[in-house]
């Protein structure tokens, strides 16, 4: 089973300053900290940077680790990558492109949250700051479409018109988007974390927010809150799981938790965040978070997880069996029957394992390697994304070769017919060149192609001066069949290839012949 785990990191181009880039790159240590898991569970596990060649390389992959909140420096287009993995058939952790377009929008999920008789907070969506406004103070104000309380800070909290005022001309100055103002609901801030699937939901323990503020200080939790470690707002608000609940309290969060989730069709996992109204102890749902952060080291989430008794590896992997179960592919877990088994194959001393994306920055070093490479054609455009994404998207029998437990070279089947075939082969380490590797690699090519794919006939070629590859070809018992002229350029010079092949029959018969 293979699995892409993909995250989006933006660039310097996001509309975000450096200071709420710390929400976005958090992601990394999340990506390792999965990979890790799911490795460990004998799953194969590939990270890829969100980008237009990563996204068309899923299709090659049994399931996408979602970790993406946008596409390059677009953090507005989550949904947009969640939709076109669906639009490609391949099974995906969280929720779906709708789930995730709603609950971006405050205004519209509480709209569809009110709709349904959950309580939430009144509000106004203000698109000018002199839109009306007939909501009693105080009432906090913030972006309406930015998640991670993005554009949430101590002072987003108005008493009157004019601080409202100056807040949304802020909010539409800064983050070029409608501002949402909702009743500031003064009392407790917990939140519930959800797990949810085929077989329905779990609401995990739930978290309280404890505020150890100045008096006079509104007790939200703004971004400086929940990113900034080294903030005063970061190191006074201090989580706590399991929160101190009275059970009648706790199981309405709970089912509140899990109709939210429900009314805007979030799936896998989520966050609800509640406020419990101080004067008589109603909860109120603030926000619906499909695909919340899952930092094993600072979230909520994996904290709820904790404790719950789950730990981090049993988590990641619960959402990704989960996501399975959810597409009708769980028969592709390990132990329920799906393969799970790596391509290899030895000849001799040498190791042939099928390429992996996690080997393209050595590729990468070799096909750069401009003295290794003067006899293949060049390739400019190159970089180690899309070399990563040609090992995920590839159809050739591609395999890095080792000696021992070390790789030291790369060899190819291509161009690929139910005849034929063509074979190349690299040495990269420059410890095992010149010890006649080349020949052994010919030959283990040889034996896979004929006798493990059935191919009657496998051709080859070599640039004339590149007399090392065209002593191993013959050497192996391919025979020269013509010359294609002027075509491998190498410094101001246009060599010709020699062009070789072999047939099943003439190998299998000088096999024959020397006792093979």
């Amino acid at each position: 089973m293979k699995v892409a785990i993909l995250y989006n990191v933006p660039g310097e181009g996001s509309s975000r300053s450096k200071t709420e880039m710390a929400a976005e790159v958090e992601v990394l240590e999340t990506v390792a900290s999965a990979r890790g898991a799911l490795e460990r569970a004998g799953i194969e596990a590939v990270p890829l940077r969100c980008s237009l060649e990563a996204l068309f390389a899923l299709k090659n992959f049994d399931l996408v680790f979602n970790l993406a909140e946008g596409f390059l420096d677009d953090l507005r287009a989550e949904p947009k990558v969640a939709g076109f993995i669906e639009l490609l058939g391949v099974p995906y952790t969280g929720s779906p492109a709708g789930a995730l377009e709603v609950a971006r929008d405050k205004g519209l999920s509480k709209l569809l949250l009110a709709r349904e008789g959950i309580p939430t907070p009144r509000f106004e969506v203000l698109r000018t700051a002199s839109d009306p406004f007939e909501l009693d103070y105080p009432v906090i104000a913030k972006p309406a479409l930015e998640d991670a309380s993005i554009g949430i800070a101590a002072d987003s909290v108005a008493t009157d018109e004019g601080e409202l005022r100056a807040l949304v001309a802020r909010i539409l100055e800064r983050y070029r988007q409608p501002a949402l103002a909702e009743e500031y609901i003064d009392g407790r801030e917990v939140n519930a974390a959800l797990l949810t699937g085929p077989e329905g939901s779990e609401v995990l323990p739930i978290s309280e927010i404890v505020f150890n503020l100045p008096e006079g200080t509104p007790r939200i939790l703004g971004f400086e809150a929940k990113w900034l470690e080294d903030s005063p707002f970061f190191q006074n608000t201090v989580p706590i799981c399991p929160a101190p609940l009275e059970p009648e309290l706790r199981e309405r969060i709970e089912d509140l938790a899990i109709q939210a989730c429900s009314v805007l069709g979030v799936e896998g996992y989520a966050r609800v965040d509640f406020r419990i109204r101080e004067e008589d102890g109603e909860p109120f749902v603030i926000e619906v978070n499909p695909n919340p952060c899952i930092n094993p080291t600072g979230s909520g989430f994996a904290r709820a997880a904790a404790a719950a008794g789950m730990e981090y590896p049993d988590l990641i992997l619960r959402i990704a069996r989960s996501a399975l179960d959810r597409f009708g592919r769980g028969h592709l877990w390990p132990g329920r029957g799906g393969p799970n088994l790596q391509d290899s194959f030895s000849a001799g001393e040498l190791f042939f394992r099928r390429a992996r994306a996690e080997d393209a920055p050595l590729l990468f070093r070799w096909f750069e390697d401009q003295d290794l490479t003067k006899y293949m054609e060049p390739s400019s455009s190159l970089t180690t994304d899309m070399l990563t994404v040609s090992i995920l998207c590839s159809k050739d029998e591609d395999f890095v070769v080792c000696l021992g437990d070390a790789p030291i070279g790369f060899a190819s089947i291509y161009e690929r017919t139910p005849c034929t075939a063509e074979i190349s082969y690299l040495i990269g380490d420059p410890g095992s060149r010149g010890r006649g590797l080349g020949r052994k690699i010919v030959d283990a090519l040889l034996e896979y192609g004929f006798c493990q794919l059935g191919l009657f006939s496998i051709y080859a070629s070599a640039t004339e001066e590149n007399r090392s590859s065209v002593r191993a070809l013959e050497g192996a018992g391919f025979r020269r069949i013509g010359t294609r002229r002027a075509c491998s350029l190498l410094g101001d010079r246009c060599l010709d290839d020699i062009l070789f092949d072999v047939t099943r029959g003439e190998y299998l018969s000088r096999r024959s012949e020397l006792g093979g």
